[in-house]
């Protein structure tokens, strides 16, 4: 046998592993949002919500709440959107189709999931919104959107970006540390319950996994085009 033969084959071996674990991540990510939404459901949850809540606010200073003020700026949608667009056109110029493809998709796949979990799932307003005397949800919070999204883009563009020879040490720390950096500011800013942001983390690492499949499968199916 070839040694490049033998390289292909441990590169379809690699391949393969990488589809498994990225669709038993996406399963249980699943799962688990599953697990977290039954208990918001049913209140099971309320009492971690509002001991977190508690203790987050016990110790909000006026120089944390400054400090905090560029993540939630950087994390707004539009901007975070923007920042994956551009991510998306340099990798489009660069040929790298499977990359942007998968990078442009994610953010919409998160999207989607969001709007749908906002409508046939239970909900409860923010805590910094309160409950209403009719008990009417006037601001959905379940899960936290931001940290769906950011989490889902962070992490899928880590990924993509890894497997393309692009990222540094830093850049993927970054990368990593920033949704829970932005969902922890989302409880200290008393915008979300802790048991929103832990379903969004949730959320986004599912909706990353799937975008990981999806960029092996093209990756995969873009190379078997270009061997002899």
């Amino acid at each position: 046998m070839s040694t490049s033969a033998t390289t292909d084959r441990g590169a379809g071996d690699d391949g393969a592993a990488s589809r498994a674990a990225a669709a038993l991540l996406v399963v249980g990510a699943a799962g688990l949002f599953a697990f977290i939404a039954r208990g918001v459901a049913t209140r099971r949850s309320q009492r971690l919500d509002e001991r977190a809540r508690a203790w987050t606010q016990a110790r909000r200073t006026a120089g944390v709440d400054v400090a905090v003020k560029p993540v939630t700026l950087l994390s707004l949608p539009l901007l975070v959107m923007s920042a994956t667009a551009a991510l998306v056109w340099w990798l489009h110029r660069d040929g790298r189709e499977a990359a942007a493809r998968t990078i442009a998709l994610t953010p919409l796949v998160a999207g989607v999931a969001g709007q749908s979990f906002t409508t046939f799932l239970a909900q409860r307003n923010p805590p910094d919104v309160g409950e209403s005397p009719t008990g009417e949800v006037t601001e959905a919070s379940f899960p936290s959107g931001h940290t769906t999204g950011v989490t889902a883009e962070a992490l899928a563009i880590a990924y993509v970006l890894q497997q393309e020879g692009l990222s540094t040490t830093p850049v993927a720390a970054a990368l990593i540390a920033w949704p829970l950096l932005v969902g922890v500011t989302r409880v200290y800013r008393d915008r979300h319950w802790l048991s929103d942001i832990l379903a969004g983390w949730t959320a986004g690492i599912g909706v990353a996994a799937a975008a990981a499949l999806l960029y092996r499968l093209t990756a995969t199916r873009t190379l078997e085009r270009t061997l002899p």
